[in-house]
């Protein structure tokens, strides 16, 4: 139940502040109705009880000596279209175990996943000169704040960074910067300490944030093939 002070105006709860993280997934062809979809995967990670620390240890099974056989096994990069080896397996298999199980990750793995139907949108609200680009721009503030509403209910939310996989989106004239300015005027309990969507490669070596990334694509990876075969 809700608490209200004296005057009936709901109580917000303390601020969360989070990172997101996105990844999409395109053109992915329903077999069976011959429908075109596009898919996007957003992780929020809540800064006060981040999953990044335990998936650094659940990469490397709590052995960071740089110098080990172990660590080295697991340093690798995970792509979900380019995962060949028996290590990059493992890693990620240790990876979904973890989120998969609430004994182990806790409240730690917010994730939220649309998948959108090409043939149900109207081609006309889109620029017809970069389609794609014209869609995701649209939908992915959407996935912001559905996201964020549904995990940090009643809450005061600061975005402390947006991370978008490098990609032809950052080749977008409105998507760096256009999602969190519309945010921005529309959600009165969003906080943005950033103006512009970052653009983050996959190699943790260079960022550790990047293990959250590789984690978004390996998951949406699996949820779009459990879909599509």
């Amino acid at each position: 139940m809700e608490e209200v002070d004296l005057y009936g105006n709901i109580l917000k709860e303390k601020q969360v502040k989070v990172n997101i993280y996105a990844d999409e997934a395109m053109d992915r062809k329903c077999t069976y109705t011959n429908t075109n979809w596009h898919y996007m995967c957003l992780i929020f990670d809540n800064f006060d009880d981040s999953l990044l620390e335990d998936l650094i240890k659940i990469r490397y099974c709590n052995n960071l000596d740089k110098k080990s056989p172990c660590f080295l096994k697991n340093n690798k990069i995970l792509h979900w279209t380019d995962i060949s080896s028996m290590d990059e397996v493992n890693i990620c298999k240790r990876w979904f175990e973890y989120i998969l199980n609430p004994n182990k990750s806790g409240k730690k793995f917010y994730c939220y996943i649309l998948g959108l139907n090409e043939s149900f949108l109207n081609d006309e609200e889109f620029d017809a000169s970069d389609k794609f680009n014209s869609i995701y721009n649209r939908f992915f503030r959407s996935c912001i704040s559905y996201g964020l509403k549904c995990f940090f209910e009643n809450k005061e939310i600061i975005i402390k960074n947006i991370f978008q996989e490098q990609g032809q989106q950052q080749n977008h004239k409105y998507f760096p910067w256009q999602p969190i300015n519309k945010l921005e005027k529309d959600e009165e309990n969003f906080i943005f300490e950033t103006s512009e969507i970052q653009f983050l490669g996959k190699d943790h070596n260079k960022d550790l944030k990047s293990n959250i990334l590789q984690l978004c694509d390996c998951f949406l990876g699996a949820v779009v093939n459990l879909i599509h075969g």
